[in-house]
């Protein structure tokens, strides 16, 4: 018999990965566990990947260091956690989470702001 932790985390993978697809990512798979290099739980495509947590006492810096970690594992450009929220059922209401350096990589990618004044500075 499975772990029950492990099985409320695969409904969560599984149910993020439905919710991706039939919003705008067909392609997104789940990784298979138990690997030691671990690459995140959900890849979404070349360069984006997704580790979910369905937990009901929050670890964001243990969970941040784990997507640090996956990310350059995965070798991807983004990479962010998928975190259930209780009493919640629709993952597109769970929480995606990145550090605010992240979401402004995001942010100057999709066309918004500008360049880093580190970067300005420079030339």
């Amino acid at each position: 018999m499975t772990n029950p932790n492990k099985r409320k985390g695969d409904r969560a993978e599984a149910a993020a990965r439905d919710w991706y697809r039939t919003h705008g990512h067909p392609g997104t798979e789940r990784t298979r566990a138990g690997y030691t290099r671990d690459a995140g739980d959900l890849h979404l495509g070349p360069g984006a990947m997704a580790q979910v947590k369905d937990w009901s006492r929050p670890a964001w810096s243990e969970w941040l260091a784990q997507v640090a970690e996956q990310k350059a594992e995965a070798r991807a450009d983004v990479a962010w956690l998928v975190v259930k929220r209780r009493g919640i059922g629709d993952p597109g209401q769970w929480l995606a989470v990145m550090t605010v350096e992240q979401h402004n990589e995001l942010l100057r990618a999709a066309g918004w702001g500008d360049a880093p004044e580190s970067a300005l500075e420079a030339s």
